[in-house]
């Protein structure tokens, strides 16, 4: 049996008659233009919202795993970010679809955030009262997670891959040029890390209301597992910058 890869499809695809060729391609055509037409329509948007944001929020928790290895030794981390770099392509493949989730998420918000101020600089229909706090800051808290990421890519991320050979992950995270010893560091990490977790707590309920979830027997059982993704991880996240950049530091010292 000859492999399933993408020459054996393009092999059968042209030995197909001109006719059939030509239906194919309009078949997958429409089907592509019926997906365009719902992603970027408003429900389509939330959607690809609340999938992406679910997905994101799944990887905090193999992130915040990881990050954890700080707390029990500087071998232990390195080991573990050692075994990261081992899995290579695999990691980088990964990274891409993360990429992808990050502006996938980010540029839905960002249209979702424009159509609204239109239709309420419109009607004027607008309510304080009807609409939650982190929902009303959803766009800002969102806009300052984005800068966080940018940030955390240009500094962790970067001297992680790019560093010298001999480097101390370990160092890098717990030092003073990008790391947590590094007060400004470490406050704008504790921020952002709070800001996050506002911003996960509307998310999750938006996104339980957008996938049919809220008003289902599954209600409780979400909103209980929604805590744990917006308070709990983030509050895990926050201990590593207030153990390293202030309780080893002028505490413990």
């Amino acid at each position: 049996m000859p492999p399933c890869n993408f020459e054996f499809f393009c092999h059968i695809f042209l030995s197909l008659p001109l006719s059939k060729r030509v239906i194919t391609l309009s078949l997958l055509l429409g089907k592509f233009m019926s997906i365009f037409q719902i992603l970027t329509s408003s429900i389509g948007r939330k959607i690809l919202m609340a999938i992406t944001g679910l997905l994101l929020s799944f990887f905090m928790v193999f992130h915040l795993f990881g990050n954890l290895f700080l707390f029990v030794s500087e071998d232990a981390f390195n080991a573990y970010v050692e075994k990261l770099k081992y899995l290579g392509f695999l990691i980088r493949i990964a990274e891409f679809f993360l990429l992808i989730f990050v502006l996938s998420h980010a540029y839905s918000g960002l249209l979702l955030w424009w159509k609204n101020r239109k239709a309420k600089n419109n009607t004027g229909s607008y309510s304080k009262e009807n609409t939650s706090s982190s929902a009303r800051y959803a766009a800002f808290t969102g806009s300052f997670i984005f800068i966080f990421l940018v940030t955390h890519w240009a500094t962790f991320w970067y001297k992680f891959n790019f560093g010298p050979e001999e480097q101390s992950y370990y160092d890098v995270v717990v030092g003073d040029e990008v790391g947590f010893a590094n007060p400004f560091f470490a406050v704008f990490y504790i921020v952002a890390i709070a800001m996050l977790g506002y911003h996960l707590k509307h998310g999750f309920i938006s996104a339980g209301q957008t996938l049919g979830i809220v008003g289902t027997k599954y209600e409780k059982q979400y909103n209980n597992l929604s805590t744990i993704f917006w308070f709990w991880i983030p509050l895990g996240f926050i201990s590593i910058p207030v153990w390293f950049g202030f309780v080893v530091r002028f505490i413990l010292k």
